[in-house]
C-alpha cells in the first residue's frame, strides 16, 4: 500500500467520528496504539479557538487536564507556542525539567511510553500538533517508530486538512470562508501601519468614507466590530500580509 492509499480513508470521511475510526486505524498501522490531535487557532490574540481530538486513554487525558500539564508540556511549547516545523521525539532530554520529567513517567503508566509529536502550520495562521505514542518499552519499539516518522508527519497533514474541512470550516470564524476583497486587504495593511482613513484615501485615491466602508465590511465578515479587532484577526488569520498587495513592496533582483 502507497501512503497516498494509506492515508486515502480520510478524504472520504464527513464527520468527526468516522474521522477517528480511519484515524485510529491509520495509527495502528503505522505500529502505534494511541493519538491526539490538537489545533489552535488565533481568532483572538487572547482567547484562540482550540479544538482537540483524542485517541488518547480517557483516566489520562482527564489527569493533564486536572494537573494543568499544558502549561508545561515540552511537545506543546515545541509545536505549537515555539511553532517548529520539525517532528519531536519523546526523549529524556526533551523532558529534562522536573515537572516535564514527571509528566512523561505519569504518561508511561496510562501506556503512552514512547513516541512523537509532529507540528503542523496552517495556511490561515492555525497551529496544529499530531502526537502518537506506543506502550512497547524496547529497543525494537524505538526503531520501528524512527522508521515511521516520515508518513507520521504525512498523516499530520493529511489529518490537518480533513479537520479543517470538517470542524474548522464550521467554527466561529471558519477557516477558508472568510473572503476579503483586494480592496479590503489593501486597506487593513495600510491601517496595520498606523494609517488613518484620510491617509489611507490619499495613497490609494479614493475618498476617506469609501476607505471607511472597505474597513468596515472588513470587520464584518471576520465577525469584530472595530478597526483594531480587524487588523488583529486577519493578521492572526494569515488573510493580510506584505506579499499580498506586490505594489507596496519592490525586491531587488537575484543576480
Amino acid at each position: 500500500m502507497t501512503d497516498l492509499n494509506l492515508f486515502e480513508a480520510l478524504h472520504n470521511c464527513d464527520t468527526v467520528e468516522a474521522l477517528h475510526t480511519a484515524t485510529t486505524e491509520i495509527v495502528k498501522q503505522l505500529g502505534f496504539e494511541h493519538f491526539i490531535y490538537g489545533v489552535r487557532v488565533n481568532i483572538s490574540p487572547v482567547q484562540p479557538y482550540q479544538f482537540v481530538f483524542s485517541g488518547y486513554p480517557k483516566e489520562w487525558r482527564d489527569h493533564y487536564s486536572e494537573a494543568g500539564y499544558e502549561n508545561i508540556d515540552p511537545t506543546v511549547q515545541h509545536c505549537l507556542i515555539d511553532r517548529r516545523v520539525i517532528p519531536i521525539v519523546w526523549e529524556a532530554r526533551t523532558f529534562s525539567s522536573r515537572p516535564a520529567f514527571q509528566l512523561l513517567d505519569e504518561a508511561k503508566s496510562c501506556g503512552l511510553v514512547n513516541g512523537a509529536s509532529f507540528p503542523v502550520q496552517g495556511s490561515r495562521g492555525e497551529a496544529a500538533m499530531l502526537s502518537v505514542a506506543t506502550s512497547r518499552n524496547s529497543n525494537e519499539a524505538v526503531e520501528d517508530m524512527s522508521a515511521m516518522m516520515g508518513k507520521t508527519q504525512l498523516l499530520a497533514c493529511y489529518l490537518h486538512e480533513a479537520i479543517q474541512r470538517i470542524v474548522l470550516s464550521k467554527g466561529p470564524v471558519p477557516l477558508g470562508q472568510v473572503a476579503l476583497t483586494k480592496r479590503e486587504k489593501e486597506c487593513l495593511l495600510w491601517a496595520a501601519e498606523g494609517k488613518t482613513s484620510w491617509e489611507i484615501g490619499s495613497i490609494i485615491n479614493v475618498s476617506e468614507r469609501t476607505i471607511t466602508f472597505h474597513l468596515q465590511n472588513a470587520a464584518h465578515k471576520m465577525g469584530v466590530t472595530n478597526r483594531q479587532h480587524a487588523i488583529s484577526r486577519a493578521l492572526s488569520l494569515g488573510l493580510i500580509t506584505p506579499l499580498q498587495n506586490k505594489t507596496l513592496f519592490r525586491f531587488p533582483d537575484l543576480p
